[in-house]
């Protein structure tokens, strides 16, 4: 017969501890889990468990890369970047699809992730990029196949060497200007590595990009497949932490995000304002040292002196002005007579007010002159006054933006020092510190029992139960076998002493064993065990009770709840069962909702080292205030490492119970009202065999 050892198998091998460590060093949370998740190729993060595919269980250093990578997204605030707000912001300002949006944030969180790695943890940063390497053929062919632009932006910031130049893509054929930009951004983003860094360089590149998209349609079509449809993947989940994150729990990473998203929200950035960004940024680090140096942002300011028009107009005519190299255009003097003359009817057309188009009719009644010199003069004044402005208005919205970037980076480098010392432990989405466990007994609860009573299942299963007992019986014979009494064995007292003594009345004592196996049985009533599985349960506990009595010491405890759990105690350990208690046993009048992971480990708590679980569920654990199996997994997984859980499953099956249970659960149906007790006695047989061996 089989060992109970044998049969309970450790999820955790050295392997998957090892991954386990590095993700908890790198994302900080020290409850972090590594799960496998069969053939799915999809690796991504919820913050609390990091999702990897079978087939990196042998190849361990493309893991260490991918796990240091995702623990990365979480201890380095990519679930900080206020998701939702960014995403509706980009969409709206740029007029670009969320979807464009959600994948730009992606590609420079990955790229600001990974610089990071390749500083801190330059070990794990190689193993990834062996990875991506060997992806490299697959990543050129989606790139020609699907004019991925972004995927290519992300191996260009990553200095791969193939894509180094600007893409010749059939619909991103970026222009030499636009592809300077999309430097000056990778320039920036390595530069600070903050989650503001990403959101200003998703900002920039959002406007650098928009003009080579298709044009949105007015109304997206709708989608069809729901959630469900959606690819498991860490932006996905950014997106579910920022939907649900509550304001206690912003940290100073999300508030600064929240400012930064609320500046630029009405502020067209371009690629040369990065580098007043950077200016900016260095400027601030000099205030803070010894010697403060203003020549920068005098020379800045002495350098603001754009001719008027529109802005992008100003970047095109600047861009050309400072990179007078290969990357301009061949004709020069053709390129800024343009210029000049689409300024002028722009002045002349669209960007004169009304006191202006007053003072033209006066000028055309009076003829050309000396007034009409001196009213263009006026004109051509009025509208370098609104230049200066709006330059002022937009340099002073640089400068703040700087001090958030500055604010953003400070509390970065806070959150690397804390990182560094394993005090940071961001638990998003957590609520096992808000839920509590009442304590109740059966009697006191209003129940809705199962009609068949304790002694009407008792009659009707007799014969079984009678078959159970005495095979239970012959197991309980073996524990009063003395085999110390066989061999002899000394009392405390020391042979001279036994011997000299003439009054001592025993020279041998009596080993006793003093066994007990202990088992505590807790039964999910919620909602859905209503009827025939609440029925199954019932007989299941009967036959087991009537068949350990006198062999096990047994507790009973069902568990539901809404917010809060209750766990309803129906037998305590070194009780009699009580067969007027045992009718109530049923489904609770006012709660409907399974809490599983904290009421397992609420009674948990109060055992002892040698104590056995037993579950008996039928589906997921679900509760008001969005509690779901990963609020369960981690309480149900700190039990396991104390105690053996079973679970034994009604009617569900599935990957949530490998999640919970490991490979410690077994399924049994609610049509045979039979088949959980048989089960479970079964189960208990060979237990008790081993426990007593």
């Amino acid at each position: 017969m089989k060992s109970i050892f044998d049969l309970f198998e450790r999820e955790f091998t050295s392997d998957i501890l090892a991954l386990t460590n590095i993700g908890k060093r790198i994302s900080g949370n020290k409850d972090i889990m590594i799960l496998f998740t069969g053939n799915t190729p999809a690796v991504y993060t919820d913050c609390r468990f990091i999702y990897l595919p079978n087939k990196f269980k042998t190849d361990l250093k493309s893991a260490q890369g991918l796990v240091a990578h995702e623990g990365g997204h979480i201890g380095y605030g990519s679930f900080e970047l206020c998701f939702i707000k960014l995403v509706d912001t980009l969409s709206k300002k740029h007029k670009v699809a969320p979807i464009f949006a959600k994948n730009l944030i992606n590609v420079m969180e990955d790229v600001r992730v990974n610089a990071i790695n390749k500083r801190k943890f330059p070990g794990f940063y190689r193993n990834l990029r062996i990875l991506t390497s060997k992806m490299l053929p697959q990543l050129k062919s989606r790139i020609n196949s699907g004019n991925d632009i972004l995927t290519y932006i992300n191996l260009y910031f990553e200095d791969f060497d193939d894509f180094q130049k600007k893409p010749k893509l059939t619909q991103f054929n970026l222009s030499k200007v636009d592809w300077k930009g999309v430097t000056k951004v990778k320039k920036f983003l390595l530069k600070s590595l903050s989650p503001s860094a990403s959101i200003i360089s998703c900002d920039v590149l959002c406007n650098i990009l928009k003009k080579y998209l298709p044009e949105q349609p007015k109304s997206p079509p709708p989608n069809r497949g729901g959630l469900s449809a959606q690819p498991q993947n860490t932006i996905n989940q950014m997106e579910f932490n920022s939907r649900n994150k509550k304001n206690n729990e912003k940290t100073e990473l999300d508030k600064t995000s929240e400012e930064l998203i609320d500046k630029i929200k009405n502020q067209e950035l371009n690629p040369d304002d990065l580098d007043d960004l950077i200016d900016e940024e260095n400027d601030d680090k000099d205030r803070k040292g010894k010697k403060v140096n203003n020549k920068k942002n005098e020379k800045r300011k002495s350098g603001k002196n754009k001719k008027p028009g529109k802005e992008e107009d100003n970047f095109d005519e600047e861009g050309g002005g400072r990179d007078n190299h290969e990357d301009l255009d061949e004709n020069l003097d053709k390129k800024h007579k343009s210029l000049e003359d689409s300024q002028k009817k722009k002045i002349s057309e669209k960007e004169i007010s009304k006191e202006d188009l007053d003072s033209k009719d006066l000028e055309f009644n009076k003829g050309e002159g000396e007034e009409s010199k001196d009213i263009r003069e006026k004109l051509n004044q009025n509208q370098v006054k609104k230049n200066k402005l709006r330059d002022d208005k937009k340099e002073e919205i640089i400068r703040q933006i700087g001090k958030l970037i500055e604010k953003a980076n400070d509390a970065m480098e806070e959150r690397l020092l804390t990182l560094e010392r394993q005090i940071y432990q961001p638990t998003p989405r957590s609520s096992k510190g808000q839920r509590k466990v009442d304590d109740v007994r059966i009697e006191s609860q209003s129940m809705v029992p199962d009609a068949m009573t304790y002694a009407q299942i008792k009659l009707k299963y007799m014969n079984i139960i009678k078959k159970l007992k005495t095979i239970f019986e012959d197991l309980r014979n073996k524990t009063d076998n003395d085999t110390f009494q066989k061999m002899g064995r000394l009392n405390s007292k020391l042979i001279k002493a036994v011997t000299s003594d003439y009054q001592f009345k025993k020279c041998f004592t009596r080993k006793i064993i003093n066994k007990e196996l202990r088992l505590i049985i807790i039964v999910d009533i919620s909602g859905s065990m209503r009827g025939v599985k609440i029925r199954a349960a019932k007989i299941a506990l009967i036959m087991l009770y009537e068949a350990l009595e006198g062999i096990a010491n047994i507790k009973i405890v069902l568990f539901t709840g809404t917010y809060h759990a209750v766990n309803i105690l129906v037998k305590d350990f070194n009780e009699t069962l009580n067969p007027k208690k045992f009718d109530k046993f049923g489904c609770h009048a006012n709660y409907c909702q399974n809490i599983d992971g904290v009421s397992i480990k609420h009674e948990a708590d109060k055992l002892e080292k040698d104590d056995i679980v037993i579950v008996i569920s039928d589906g997921q654990p679900s509760a008001n205030g969005g509690y779901s199996l990963y609020d369960a997994i981690p309480d149900i997984h700190d039990v396991r490492k104390r105690f053996r859980v079973f679970a034994f499953s009604i009617d569900s099956q599935g990957e949530y119970l490998n999640k919970m249970y490991g490979k410690d659960w077994i399924l049994t149906s609610s049509r045979n009202e039979l088949e959980l007790g048989q089960k479970m006695v079964k189960f208990s047989q060979i237990l008790v065999n081993e426990f007593y061996r």
